[in-house]
This record gives C-alpha cells, structure tokens and sequence, in this order.
C-alpha cells in the first residue's frame, strides 16, 4: 500500500454524562488545547461541543500520523486545529480536516494525500458491539463506494504491539486481499463512525 494516503476519524457521542463538564476542567482543557484553542474556548457560546469537537479533530489527526510513524504517543496539544476546522497540524505535517456536527455527537475525518474521503456515522442498536457494528458499518460503506458485494468485504486488524492498543490500523480485505483503501473505525457510545480513502 502506497504511503501518500492516510486517513483518520473520530465520532464523540456529546450526550455522554461523563463528558458533560470537562471544558469546565482547566487541567484537562491544558492537556488537549494549545493556548489558541483555549482562547476559543473562553469564548464560545457553547464550550462543551467546542472541545470535543477539537478533541475529535486531533484524535482523528493522530490515527493518521500514527500510520506514518507508528509508536508516536497521543498528545493532544501538539495537534493544532485551525480556527476554520478544516485543517489540523503535527509537528509541521498539515492535514485536511472536516469537522460534522448533529445535535448527538461530533465527527471528525482527517488525511493526507489525494483523493476524496467518504465516511459515515451511525447509531448502533443497542443490542450490537461497537466492534461488530462499526466494523459492519466500514463493510457497507466499502461496498457502496467501490461497487462491491458486502459479502466478499471484511475488516482485519493483525496484533503490533507499535500502536496504543496492540493492534495494526484496520484493513479492508477483499476475498482476504488487501484492498488499496486506506480505513479508519470509530466508536464512542452510542455511535459508530468510519471513513475511507481511496488510494490513488
């Protein structure tokens, strides 16, 4: 697979009672916003979506740092997100950013090279896992876009112990070959969230 396209994504569910009150969280808003953003932050109307919002942007940044140089730790604030959302930038490398919102939750899809991203969020039933219903949502997505049956689809990702959680960034297999598509998968509570660049 060629390493000029990368992309990432990440889908926050902004109704998570956890969530609730970080922006009110001076140590926690230091650990993820540069000081720009934390000036943002102050004045905005509705700090709470703000923050995750840029929380997403930089998580959606780093998965795609992190297939360029996998083992680099998450650290939020070297990733900046422009006052427009549409670009975020690590260390120099700029990135193209599309922020999506809805009333439930943030989305975010970061990437590098050419070509146009596709990507989707969608609740999961609740009787569902993230993993199977995130992954069933990447293989319904692919399908549509490269006008492929959903049965000959399926998500792997091999265990490399380089990245946070043991695991390589997903693949997506056609009849168990690689396909030249570079996948992203999220989750966070009730949502799921994947997106696709297709590789040129």
């Amino acid at each position: 697979m060629t390493d000029l396209g990368r992309i990432g994504n990440d889908v926050i569910d902004l109704l998570d009672p956890e969530i609730s009150r970080h922006h009110e969280r001076s140590r926690f808003v230091r650990r993820v916003c540069n000081d720009s953003e934390i000036e943002r932050l102050a004045a905005s109307e509705d700090p709470h979506r703000l923050l995750w919002s840029l929380f997403a942007a930089k998580e959606a940044g780093f998965k795609v740092v992190a297939k360029l140089a996998p083992g680099i730790p998450f650290s939020p604030r070297r990733f900046a997100v422009d006052e427009t959302s549409t670009r975020v930038t690590h260390d120099g490398r700029r990135l193209f950013l599309q922020v999506t919102q809805d009333h439930d939750w943030v989305h975010a899809v970061a990437c590098q090279g050419e070509g146009e991203p596709v990507w989707a969020v969608e609740r999961r039933r609740a009787e569902t896992g993230q993993s199977t219903a995130v992954r069933d949502l990447a293989v319904r997505l692919a399908a549509e876009h490269l006008s492929l049956a959903p049965a000959t689809l399926a998500v792997q990702r091999e265990d490399d112990r380089r990245f946070r959680d043991d695991l390589a960034p997903p693949r997506l297999l056609c009849e168990t070959q690689p396909l030249e598509v570079d996948l992203s998968l999220s989750h966070d509570g009730a949502w799921v969230a994947c997106a696709l660049l297709r590789l040129i």
